[in-house]
């Protein structure tokens, strides 16, 4: 092949360096390759500064759709209805949001975040069987509809209260959620006194927080749906002038669910037939003002559950499956609120909880009260290994991550996929770091562990058959939080006629060579280069790079690329992206090889640039 062109002196500084980062890699049984050039020397930071307690909370729009871009400067967490410090907030993916027409990315996202693990749902659907004689049908049709929203990370279970139990742990498999709904018969009578209302949800109620005392280890959102067809508010079961009746139900049964809620990070639903009505109340006070025991109004415990969990109540509508779309639409992202440490925090103990945006149209879900986690449970997490992170189905978000994956060729002709992994925090110093990649089926195809952890980024590489997969990035930083990052990964060479293609990487030129960047931001220029593999010495080829707002756009900036020879299979496209005069945004870099008959193909990447902090 013959360059197009003049190199630029940046540009043949960056390469001379090459064979000097291949080397190093190579010691590690790494064969060079354009993955081999992206590295940097950084020393490690001197100290980290302690974790916060965390509070997580649901912020949703008018139409129950996550907020995606909630800034913690918006956010006032209240703790005993004292204001506390947020350090940092973090957006948590749970299940793929709909995009609305109009509204899908124009560039996709050039790395993955903690913020775009896909961590899955834990829905637990609990059912108050002594309420629902003759209403099985609302409580199927509204599940079914729930299960066509639920993706294979999701987990729910069945639980019939007070005496039926689990009726179906945690699964996955919606074939057996649909199995044990149908086991699931109501009883009890709808033509209940004001008495068998109240011990009947007294009884629900006991159950309830039990059920949620044995989840109080969690350490990501449990959604709780309660379906019931009406629960008693707090009332006497005697005369005023008497002492408690069998039935007495009282304010500090619902507290208790307020607690064991919070202790269990329980988002709760409350849904209810949409033809509940308003039953006769049983005023039975006289006129010298004694007697009087209560409402037997059905809704208003109800109410109450919905008041004491912070709760939102949703009508069950015999006439269709939607019930529950409310309820997949707003669990699927949750913020985690990382609070600035108190001397004296208090760990294991339910405190009030208030959390407010200062945002209009926005609507947060946080619960009543909270219990931040207790020394035995922060040790037992201390514990948590890279291996742990990797195959764990919850949200670790202490420590945030980028990471991104992409595509080189062994000189025989495997595939393998380079990792790039960097701590969002500059100060923060990484202990041990691991990446796995996940096919379509939730297999785990390969595996890579750093040995050193001191490069910033990381970077490192593991084989993989051609696909598309999910990386899956962890780490545990040094002072012991724990993070898990995760981004999409196509595994394929772009044939260009007798010629392939491997990934386009984007990093900044430095004198011991090219440091891979995943984010930019004050840098003048950054280097893009990609592998051109195959082809005969002396094919005339044209090689560009252009620099454009959406994949498909009109190019801001073309510039040429240098071609450089890296042995008889490889050569190396490089070239200098101008960053100077690129307002912060996402871009998309595109390299361009155009053959001599015409026959054109490209690689492409995100770049982002984010304004300079003060």
């Amino acid at each position: 092949m013959s360059s197009p062109g003049r190199r630029s002196v940046a540009t043949l500084s960056a390469l001379a360096a090459l064979a000097a980062l291949a080397a190093g890699l190579a010691a590690s049984g790494a064969s060079p390759s354009a993955f081999d050039r992206m590295s940097t020397r950084q020393s490690r930071p001197a100290s980290e500064r302690p974790a916060g307690p965390t509070v997580d909370f649901v912020a949703v729009q008018a139409d129950g759709t996550p907020v995606v871009d909630l800034l913690s400067s918006e956010v006032e967490v209240r703790i005993n209805d004292r204001v506390r410090v947020v350090r940092s907030l973090r957006r948590v993916t749970t299940a793929p949001a709909p995009i609305a027409p109009g509204k899908a990315p124009r560039v996709p996202p050039p790395y993955g975040t903690n913020a775009s693990v896909s961590v899955g749902r834990s829905f637990a659907l609990v059912i108050d069987q002594e309420s629902f004689a003759g209403r099985e049908p609302l409580l199927r049709n509204a599940v079914e509809g729930l299960l066509t929203q639920l993706t294979p990370a999701d987990r729910t279970m069945i639980v019939a209260l007070p005496y039926g139990g689990v009726r179906m742990p945690f699964t996955s498999e919606t074939a057996r959620i649909r199995l044990a709904m149908e086991g699931v018969s109501g009883q009890g009578s709808r033509n209940e006194t004001g008495s068998q209302l109240a011990c009947r949800t007294r009884e629900f109620l006991e159950a309830l927080d039990g059920f949620l005392r044995n989840h109080a280890d969690r350490l990501s959102p449990l959604t709780v749906v309660v379906f019931t067809a009406g629960l008693a508010a707090p009332r006497r079961d005697a005369p005023m002038a008497l002492g408690p009746g069998m039935c007495e139900l009282r304010v500090e049964d619902f507290q208790r669910v307020t607690v064991a809620a919070g202790a269990a990070h329980a988002n709760f639903y409350v849904a209810q037939p949409a033809d509940i009505g308003m039953s006769a109340a049983a005023w039975r006070e006289t006129i010298a003002g004694v007697g009087y025991l209560g409402s037997d109004n059905p809704l208003e415990g109800i109410e109450h559950l919905a008041g004491a969990t912070n709760g939102a109540r949703v009508p069950l509508d015999g006439t269709g499956t939607g019930s529950l779309l409310r309820v997949a639409r707003e669990s699927s992202a949750f913020y985690v609120a990382e609070l600035e440490p108190e001397r004296g925090e208090v760990y294991g103990r339910s405190r009030s909880l208030a959390v407010r945006v200062a945002r209009r149209d926005v609507t947060v879900r946080a619960r009543q009260e909270i219990t931040f986690v207790d020394e035995p449970r922060r040790t037992a997490m201390a514990r948590l290994t890279v291996t742990d992170l990797l195959v764990s189905r919850d949200a670790f978000t202490d420590l945030p991550l980028r990471a991104a994956g992409f595509t080189v060729r062994e000189p025989d002709g495997r595939l393998r996929v380079g990792v790039v992994v960097e701590p969002v925090e500059a100060a923060a110093s990484l202990d041990s770091v691991g990446a796995v990649l996940v096919d379509a089926d939730g297999r785990i195809v390969a595996r890579w562990f750093a040995a050193e952890t001191i490069q910033r980024p990381l970077l490192g590489a593991m084989a993989a058959p051609p696909g598309t997969y999910r990386l899956r990035v962890a780490a545990i930083d040094r002072a012991g939080r724990p993070g898990v990052a995760e981004n999409d990964v196509e595994v394929r060479l772009t044939p260009v006629g007798p010629l392939s293609l491997g990934s386009l990487m984007l990093g900044i030129s430095r004198n011991q060579g090219v440091w891979s960047r995943l984010e930019f931001g004050v840098e003048p220029t950054a280097i893009a280069s990609f592998d051109i593999y195959g082809g005969l010495a002396g094919m005339r080829v044209t090689a560009t790079l252009e620099v454009a707002r959406d994949p498909d756009g009109p190019a801001l900036v073309t510039l040429p690329l240098a071609l450089t020879r890296a042995d008889d299979s490889r050569v190396v496209a490089t070239g200098a992206v101008p960053l100077g005069a690129l307002p912060p945004g996402d871009y998309v870099v595109r390299g361009i090889i155009r053959l001599e008959d015409g026959t054109t193909g490209r690689v492409i990447c995100s770049l982002r640039k984010v304004a300079r902090q003060e």
